[in-house]
């Protein structure tokens, strides 16, 4: 019986066992209050595979990214507990093979520009490839597209790992879509101009690289220490495998939001996440593009923003929603008022009030695309603004201005958490 520990901000919180047949379950510790994962309850009854799903979400999606993790980690395997063993993961937790409480290091490991540069290049160049040759990179970051995490103390770059936790995403364009980092940034910025909570973000230089870089919203300041915060993407709270990632619909999500939130804030609130998506042309909005931090500062809340795309851009990719509302309405643009209307009705959600927030949505998406596009050369903004206006043909877009008297915007009424004020301050 093999055992993986977790840890929370050098508290140990509980252990995963892996059996002789790879099976792999998880206890608490007696006095842990929290749950780890919505899929992983206090009160246990998960089913069988939700703590290997959990831990498996926290690594890469490719098999030859992960690979390569063991080769230039010396692990023994590409399993889930050899590779999560003492990096910096995603959300609030470190793990170690070692029952140990584990130990700072004594001195924290500056990386240059020069190393900065190389991993730039390195990601670039090489699709599947975006595990760092260098020995001090020890972090692991779910997902698809290649990057890597930066900790910054005191105005300077340091090597994050279990006991310095990254505050930065690093992420090179990839090699076949050389606008990716452009585009996203003004995503992110329309996002940012519809009022959705959007972490900062922008473009690191290193010897004349650059990529794009966003700050981590899992990481908060503590009285001038990086701590890690409780997050996890929808997919691992419905308990679902990496490779399930399309698979949840925007009623499966209603469906665990409810179950979490009976109120109904949660689920407004993030309806009118899902409309930005959709009206700003991100068609790979999947289930692991949207995430809860669990806070217990705060609450649950939703995250914010985080890989806004307009995937659109680019003709050659499937512009199909990976949510649509209706079978028959695939893409955004066909995407009516109605449709939202329906999907609220079907979870006892007001529909005339989710269909206008969407309308709202659209109107505040066309509003913001000149701002969003400012910087970019005349051909890149042509083709945003035409994939922008394209995706909110059917919606009937309520301009900023044009609402009726008396009539505020929906989901400017909602709490941004379930819980307790929060504390501390976002890096």
């Amino acid at each position: 019986m093999r055992e993986l520990h977790a840890w929370e901000n050098g508290h140990h919180v509980g252990v995963f066992s892996e059996d002789d047949e790879e099976r792999i379950s998880f206890a608490y510790d007696a006095n842990e209050g929290l749950p780890i994962s919505l899929s992983l309850p206090r009160t246990g009854g998960w089913r069988d595979q939700a703590p290997r799903n959990f831990l498996d979400n926290l690594l890469p999606d490719n098999p030859n990214v992960r690979q390569a993790m063991r080769e230039h980690l010396n692990a023994s395997s590409a399993g889930v507990f050899d590779l999560l063993d003492r990096v910096d993961a995603t959300g609030g937790l470190v793990f170690s093979l070692s029952p140990e409480p584990p130990i700072p290091s004594p001195t924290l490991r500056l990386i240059s520009d020069s190393q900065i540069a190389n991993e730039i290049d390195r990601i670039e160049r090489t699709r599947n490839y975006w595990w760092d040759e260098d020995s001090h990179c020890r972090f692991s970051l779910g997902g698809a597209q290649g990057k890597f995490t930066l900790s910054r103390v005191d105005g300077k770059w340091y090597w994050p790992d279990m006991m310095l936790p990254s505050t930065h995403i690093v992420k090179p364009k990839p090699h076949d879509l050389p606008e990716a980092t452009k585009v996203e940034l003004a995503t992110m910025r329309l996002s940012e101009l519809c009022g959705i909570d959007t972490p900062a973000r922008g473009e690191i230089t290193a010897q004349r690289k650059t990529a794009y870089i966003v700050e981590r919203f899992d990481r908060r300041l503590e009285e001038g220490r990086i701590v890690r915060l409780r997050q996890e993407d929808f997919l691992q709270a419905l308990g679902l495998p990496t490779r399930d990632k399309y698979d949840p619909s925007a009623d499966d999500c209603l469906d665990l939001l409810q179950r979490i939130d009976a109120s109904g804030s949660l689920s407004y609130r993030w309806l009118e996440r899902l409309a930005f998506n959709t009206s700003s042309a991100n068609s790979d909005a999947h289930a692991k593009n949207y995430s809860l931090i669990l806070d217990p500062a705060s609450g649950i809340r939703l995250s914010p923003q985080y890989d806004a795309v307009a995937t659109r851009y680019w003709p050659e990719f499937n512009w199909e929603l990976t949510m649509p509302l209706n079978e028959d309405h695939a893409f955004a643009e066909h995407t009516t008022p109605q449709d939202w209307e329906d999907l609220a009705t079907r979870h006892g959600l007001d529909g005339s009030r989710v269909a206008d927030m969407a309308r709202r949505m659209a109107g505040k998406v066309l509003a913001g695309i000149s701002e969003s596009c400012e910087g970019l050369d005349a051909r890149m903004a042509d083709r945003l603004n035409a994939c922008w206006t394209k995706a909110n043909e059917s919606i009937e877009p309520i301009m900023p201005g044009d609402e009726p008297a008396n009539s505020p915007d929906p989901a400017s009424a909602l709490p941004d958490s379930l819980g307790f004020p929060s504390s501390g301050r976002t890096i």
